[in-house]
């Protein structure tokens, strides 16, 4: 090993000499790792079969590099995670996926800060067709000219195995989005991201009228793509008339009170099997929020809301609780940087006894002081269902202390004793059991029902006197 080798890199290359377990995923990231650094890794590594994954930084890798390293990946018959970063030369993108397509069990590609021009992209969709096992690409905050947006799409959706798929910050055209609406269709494709692309409003009514007809995609992220209340009307038939998706994250754009009332329309006709929908960052205000809770009321299917980040205020904070208890499938609602203040608070904890359902509330960064923390507080202690309450970040607050023990109660199983009758005598050893190393739990449950620790020690007893006979 030369000395001028550093000590990081050594440390790798004697690890991958000896298949060192902990060595699974191979992390070359380091911005300086250049062709003769990557050489020595290559050699190394040419003999492993430990490794699984590898992250390489090609910022300083050339053809030497890039042939070395390629080489080495191929000789790995285990590797079936790669992801490069900074790969943008275009001859060394075509040197290591020409080498790569001869690998075939590649699993999962992810490419970041690369650029890919219309002279590389064959190689790249060459070895998309050549890798049948292949299941996830992630492309993101990267440079791809439309001519090879075009061809990459082409070779995604004409994929038979590919499950996931991430277009992230890339600068999608608005026609090459039309030309993935039109194949996605038939596309094998379960999972969608094409966050951060700016692609408007037109661009998403497209896409929304072809996942209608898809039965296969089950999540569709378009976050930060500058969408509107124009294209709410498109969404909201696509809630109604999707049977397939169940995740729709629409965070960061700008639907506003219009485009949240067109989508509350499409959730309360909804026969689908939506569980899981993100709005927030969206400028709503209490008026989108009351139309909101108004059709989870009627809801059957949601089960995960996140309205962070509106100015939904007290009044759409009560909407919203008072919807929670009337709804019996959504369990977890996110609130935070609301704008909700005490008032907005005590409307929570008037109706927090009444959610029977509801598991995970979070509601942070509001303007909630001391006040509203004990109301919230007072209603937890007749609710026995939430075991995730989130109100302030700081736990030293003696608040939010109590509020954390009635949660961790919740989480022990407090709602058993609302069964109490219905419980065999033989399991509550098993339940007191459970919650034996949590004193301060054990002490709650024994003080509050007595009754049933002394049923549960005298069968215990008499099973031993049994079993002694």
């Amino acid at each position: 090993m030369r000395p001028s080798t550093p000590c990081w890199l050594e440390e790798i290359c004697r690890k991958l000499q000896e298949n060192d377990q902990s060595l699974r995923t191979l992390d070359l990231s380091h911005p300086r790792l250049d062709d003769v650094f990557v050489r020595l890794v290559s050699e190394s590594l040419c003999q492993n079969h430990v490794v699984t994954a590898i992250i390489l930084s090609c910022f300083e890798i050339v053809d030497d590099g890039a042939h070395a390293m390629g080489n080495a990946m191929v000789k790995l018959p285990q590797l079936n995670r790669i992801q490069f970063r900074d790969l943008r030369n275009q001859r060394e993108i075509n040197i290591f996926f020409d080498l790569l397509a001869r690998h075939g069990n590649i699993g999962e590609l992810s490419l970041r800060h690369t650029l890919i021009c219309s002279r590389a992209v064959t190689s790249v969709v060459n070895f998309i067709r050549r890798h049948p096992k292949l299941v996830e690409i992630r492309i993101v905050d990267s440079q791809i000219d439309e001519a090879a947006q075009r061809e990459i799409l082409h070779g995604i959706t004409g994929h038979e195995s590919l499950k996931r798929v991430y277009f992230i910050n890339v600068g999608l055209s608005c026609s090459n989005i039309t030309y993935l609406a039109e194949r996605i269709e038939v596309s094998s494709v379960e999972e969608l991201y094409l966050c951060e692309n700016d692609i408007g409003d037109e661009s998403v009514s497209v896409l929304a009228q072809f996942v209608v007809q898809n039965n296969i995609l089950r999540i569709l992220d378009l976050r930060s793509n500058g969408i509107t209340h124009h294209a709410a009307l498109s969404l909201q038939g696509m809630l109604i008339s999707s049977t397939c998706l169940s995740t729709l994250n629409m965070s960061n754009n700008d639907l506003s009170d219009m485009g949240a009332t067109a989508l509350a329309r499409g959730l309360a006709h909804s026969e689908g099997c939506l569980e899981n929908i993100d709005l927030s960052q969206n400028n709503i205000s209490s008026k989108g929020i009351v139309a909101l809770a108004k059709a989870v009321r009627i809801n059957k299917r949601l089960t995960n809301l996140n309205i962070s980040f509106n100015p939904i205020g007290d009044e759409g904070a009560t909407a919203i609780a008072a919807t929670l208890t009337h709804n019996n499938t959504l369990r977890c609602i996110s609130m935070r940087r609301c704008g909700i203040t005490d008032q907005g608070a005590q409307g929570i904890a008037d109706y927090l006894p009444r959610m029977h359902w509801m598991k995970e509330l979070v509601i942070p960064q509001n303007d909630i002081t001391t006040q509203g923390s004990a109301a919230i507080l007072h209603g937890l202690r007749d609710n026995v269902e939430v075991e995730n309450l989130h109100i302030q970040d700081s736990t030293f607050d003696p608040i939010q202390q109590q509020i954390i023990y009635w949660v961790r109660l919740n989480k022990a199983g407090r709602r058993i004793y609302r069964k109490s009758n219905a419980v065999q005598t033989s399991l509550w050893p098993l339940v007191y059991a459970r919650i034996s190393k949590k004193i301060d739990m054990l002490y709650h449950f024994v003080q509050e029902k007595p009754d049933l620790a002394n049923q549960s020690v005298e069968h215990v007893q008499s099973k031993k006197a049994k079993h002694c006979v």
